[in-house]
C-alpha cells in the first residue's frame, strides 16, 4: 500500500535530476570555450628553480657603447631600423639616423608638424606626423620620396607591412599607403578608434580597436576576413604564429584565436591591463602586465605555468634575442635580461640618470640593443651585452671570458608609444 507514494517520490526526484543536468548542459555546452586556467595563488616548483638568480653573477652583462643627446624635446615613439642605422624622432619634429656602432649623425631633418610615430621597410623611412599626413625618407640620406594626406591624425603608430605602411587614424579609418609612390591603395573604415597598430598575418593585417573587435583584413584590398569581439577595448598588438592569433583586452583577459576562422580558442587572465606584444616563444606565451608580472601560457590550451615579478609595471615591448628576453619596466630606469625559457634573471643595466628611465621599447641591433630616455629632451643609448659563464658553486675562480651574446636574426616585438 506504500508503493504508490514512494513511486510518486522517486518520479519527482528523477524529474528534478534530470532538469538541473538539463539546465547545467545549457549554460556550459560542451564546445564551449576553453576558460582560464590560472595559479594565482601558488607557483609551480618545477618552473625555474633559480627564478631569482639574485645570488649568482649575471651571465649577461651590459655596457654603454655610446649615448646620443641632440634631441630638444622627448622621443616620439620607438626607434627604427633602416638602412642599417637606427632612425629617431623627437616630438618636435627632429628625426636622426644614427651609425648603430658609433653613436654619430648619419644625417638629420627636421619636419614642420610634430611626429607622432616611425615605420620603417628597410629602405625607407616612413613618418607619421601628428597633424595628419604620413612622409616617406629616404633611408641612405633622408630625402622625402613623397608624401599623402591621412583624414585625421594618427591613432597608433604606423607599421610597413608587405610593401605598403598601414596608419590607422583617430576617426577611424586605416589606410594601406604603397611605400614605393605614395598612392593609397586600400581604406577600411574600422568599427570604432584603432588601439593597436596594424600586425602582420599570413594575405592578412590584424588590428584591434577601441570598441574591443579584433579584424582579419586581406592585405590587398582591407576586405574583413573575420571579426571577432572581446568583452573589451583591445589594449596589445596581435601576434599571429602557428595559425593562431593572441592580443589582450582591457578586462585583463587574453586571448587565442583560430586565424583561418577567427574562432576563439581559449582565454586566459591576469592581474592588469596588457598594452605589451605578447611574446611567442616556442611552446610558452609570455605576457607582459601593468601588475608588474610576465605571466607564462602554455600558447595551445591555455595554462598558466607561472608569473614572474619584475620591480614595475611593464607597458612597453620586450626584445627577444636568441635565448634571452630584455625587459624595460616603467620608470624602473633599467633594462633586466631574462634566460629563455623559465625567465631566470640573469642581467641588469641601470640608467644611473636621476629623475629619468626608458621611454621606449628596446631596439636589437647585431649585437646591441638601443633605447631611448629623457622625460624633457630625448636621448638615444646603445648597449653592448655579452655572455659570461657563472662559476659553479663553491668555485671562488674566476669566471670564464665574456663573449658577444648571439644578437644576430634577434627579433624584436611591435613598437608603440605607450609612455
Amino acid at each position: 500500500m506504500g508503493s504508490g507514494p514512494n513511486r510518486r517520490l522517486r518520479s519527482r526526484i528523477t524529474l528534478v535530476l534530470c532538469l538541473t543536468l538539463a539546465s547545467t548542459t545549457a549554460i556550459k555546452p560542451l564546445w564551449a570555450v576553453r576558460r582560464e586556467r590560472t595559479v594565482f595563488m601558488s607557483q609551480p616548483t618545477a618552473w625555474g628553480q633559480d627564478a631569482d638568480g639574485d645570488d649568482k653573477p649575471p651571465s649577461l652583462v651590459f655596457q654603454t657603447a655610446w649615448t646620443w643627446s641632440d634631441f630638444t624635446a622627448p622621443l616620439a615613439g620607438d626607434p627604427v631600423l633602416c638602412a642599417g642605422a637606427i632612425v629617431a624622432a623627437s616630438r618636435a619634429g627632429e628625426i636622426v639616423a644614427l651609425d648603430p656602432t658609433r653613436g654619430e649623425a648619419i644625417w638629420r631633418v627636421r619636419m614642420a608638424d610634430p611626429v607622432a610615430g616611425l615605420a620603417s621597410d628597410g629602405r625607407t623611412v616612413l613618418v607619421a606626423e601628428a597633424s595628419g599626413r604620413m612622409r616617406a625618407l629616404r633611408g641612405p640620406d633622408g630625402s622625402e620620396a613623397w608624401n599623402a594626406g591621412l583624414p585625421g591624425p594618427p591613432a597608433v603608430p604606423p607599421r610597413a607591412i608587405g610593401g605598403r605602411v598601414l596608419i590607422g587614424t583617430q576617426d577611424g579609418t586605416l589606410l594601406s599607403i604603397e611605400t614605393a609612390s605614395g598612392r593609397i591603395a586600400a581604406t577600411c573604415l574600422l568599427p570604432g578608434r584603432p588601439s593597436t597598430p596594424a600586425e602582420p598575418a599570413p594575405g592578412a593585417v590584424l588590428i584591434g580597436t577601441d570598441h574591443g573587435a579584433l579584424l582579419a583584413l586581406r592585405e590587398s584590398d582591407l576586405e574583413i576576413l573575420f571579426r571577432h569581439d572581446a568583452n573589451g577595448a583591445v589594449t596589445s598588438p596581435p601576434v599571429f604564429e602557428d595559425s593562431r592569433v593572441w592580443f589582450a583586452s582591457s578586462d585583463r583577459t587574453v586571448h587565442c584565436l583560430k586565424f583561418k576562422s577567427g574562432k576563439e580558442k581559449w582565454r586566459g587572465r591576469t592581474g592588469a591591463t596588457c598594452t605589451a606584444s605578447p611574446v611567442v616563444k616556442g611552446p610558452y606565451l609570455y605576457v607582459m602586465s601593468f601588475d608588474n608580472d610576465i605571466y607564462v601560457f602554455n600558447k595551445k590550451n591555455g595554462h598558466q605555468l607561472t608569473r614572474v615579478r619584475m620591480g614595475h609595471r611593464l607597458d612597453a615591448d620586450a626584445a627577444v634575442a636568441q635565448n634571452h628576453l630584455l625587459v624595460v619596466p616603467f620608470t624602473e630606469a633599467s633594462v633586466v635580461g631574462l634566460a629563455l625559457p623559465y625567465l631566470q634573471k640573469v642581467g641588469h643595466f641601470d640608467l644611473q640618470a636621476p629623475g629619468e628611465w626608458f621611454t621606449t621599447s628596446p631596439l636589437l641591433t647585431r649585437d646591441r640593443v638601443a633605447l631611448g630616455y629623457g622625460r624633457t629632451e630625448g636621448r638615444i643609448v646603445a648597449l653592448s651585452f655579452t655572455e659570461k659563464a657563472a662559476p659553479p658553486p663553491g668555485d671562488t675562480k674566476p669566471a670564464a671570458e665574456a663573449k658577444p651574446a648571439d644578437g644576430t636574426g634577434a627579433e624584436t616585438g611591435t613598437t608603440s608609444p605607450r609612455r
